[in-house]
């Protein structure tokens, strides 16, 4: 008994050895009605940099585009999707090492997306499980990509957003169940109503978020009215909490790295944040 013991919490902590997980927002891909058409070099060297066991990217437009670079970036990987995209077509994707994982199922939760039974406004939680094939440990991971905004009116959809997270976390129990996205926490970096709703989301669900101890995640033009944009916390990886015991390290990459999360002009953030994203890669890696 005490061997076989002994073998699970091996295997167990095999499942997690040198993983690495990410979410990036890559910006109405491949199309952004401001920004123009998206930088694909800098995108596939940023894919390729944080390339990533499982990834899920956030605001994929065209996605034939999209698969076309995973497939270019990342011959071992594969990608689901979602099909519904809310009012902006900004469907999502998790994209996973087939080499490492089993496909065992998908599916869009339309609560989130404003509708039960069809595509509404909003985007849908897009949920994909995956088994692992060396332990056959399954893990579902959750693209998420909340109701954008500060004001009161985005806000209170967001907070109701947070509660269907919080129904979706007590229907997945004690299952590997990891969150991955923009939340668009606009008031994380402040701490103001926003960031004490998002802190009771992961309170009461004995959650914690990868970003807790970043800078930034993203940037906008902010509130300075001098030029300069401002650093924000938008994105997060949210694990329970014996999940997140196995964090090593958390980076994040691109611009926010670049400036080390201070405010910036467009043109000291450069060419990833001005042709690609004005979110950042956001990784995650395992012991």
């Amino acid at each position: 008994m005490k061997s076989l013991l002994a073998l699970l919490l091996l295997l167990s902590s095999q499942a997690w050895a040198g993983w690495t997980i990410s979410s990036y927002n890559i910006r109405n891909f491949d199309h952004d009605h401001v920004a123009g058409q998206t930088n694909i070099d800098e995108l596939s060297k940023t894919v390729k940099t944080y390339k990533s066991d499982v990834m899920t990217f956030i605001e994929v437009v065209n996605l034939d585009a999209f698969k076309s670079v995973i497939k270019a970036t990342l011959p071992d990987h594969q990608v689901a999707h979602s099909t519904c995209g809310g009012f902006g077509k900004q469907k999502l994707a998790i994209v996973y090492n087939s080499k490492m994982f089993n496909l065992i199922g998908q599916i869009e939760d339309m609560t989130f997306s404003g509708s039960t039974g069809a595509c509404g406004s909003l985007r849908p939680v897009f949920l994909v499980t995956l088994q692992e094939k060396l332990t056959t440990k399954k893990f579902t991971f959750a693209a998420v990509h909340l109701k954008a905004g500060g004001a009161e009116a985005a806000m209170q959809q967001r907070w109701k957003q947070y509660d269907l997270l919080a129904k979706l976390v007590k229907q997945y129990g004690s299952q590997n169940l990891i969150m991955m996205g923009d939340f668009n926490t606009t008031g994380y970096n402040i701490k103001d109503q926003d960031f004490d709703h998002f802190d009771k989301l992961l309170a009461n669900g004995s959650l914690k978020t990868t970003s807790e101890n970043l800078g930034c995640t993203s940037y906008w033009e902010g509130t300075l009215g001098n030029g300069r944009h401002q650093p924000s916390i938008l994105d997060h990886i949210v694990l329970k909490d014996d999940l997140f015991s196995e964090v090593q390290s958390v980076t994040v990459g691109s611009h926010c790295a670049k400036l080390n999360c201070k405010d910036a002009t467009p043109e000291e953030l450069g060419v990833s944040y001005q042709t690609v994203s004005d979110h950042c890669p956001l990784q995650v890696t395992f012991k």
